[in-house]
């Protein structure tokens, strides 16, 4: 429901770093959400330092652009609350600045989006949603969740 995409430039992320913001991310969104752990996807994307620009000029330190798109029907609060909380995770793990660190959230209607195979609930209809899943499915998204 949530798909996180990191890109990063003029910084090197190794395994460890991705995965504790993979896993700061999700509990950020499953926590101010409310919606399960499984719902959450996070993407790295590397990109090299000479291919970003920033007002017509080439980027001259290092930075990290966050888009993330998540299910219409949020509050301004909890979009906001998100945005702050990542931002936070992402200077922590990487020790950039907060102005070298830029995040964009985008909401889509869940009519407009299909994981697991189906189009998504729309907020609040997760557990009905979840029941029409198949048990195979169910069982991997309960572990994801556990």
């Amino acid at each position: 429901m949530a798909t996180y995409s990191i890109y990063y430039a003029g910084i090197s992320l190794n395994t460890h770093q991705k995965f504790t913001l993979a896993q700061a991310i999700t509990k950020i969104h499953a926590n101010v959400t409310g919606a399960e752990a499984y719902f959450a996807q996070v993407i790295f994307k590397e990109l090299d330092l000479h291919d970003c620009f920033i007002g017509g000029v080439l980027l001259d330190q290092p930075h990290i652009f966050l888009s993330g798109q998540i299910r219409l029907g949020r509050s301004e609060q909890i979009r906001k609350q998100l945005l702050v909380e990542i931002e936070i995770a992402i200077q922590m793990t990487t020790k950039l600045a907060s102005h070298q660190i830029w995040a964009y959230l985008d909401e889509l209607a869940p009519s407009l989006m299909i994981e697991y195979g189906q189009i998504l609930p729309s907020v609040g209809s997760d557990k009905a949603w979840f029941s029409t899943l198949p048990d195979s499915v169910q069982k991997k998204l309960a572990w994801l969740n556990s």
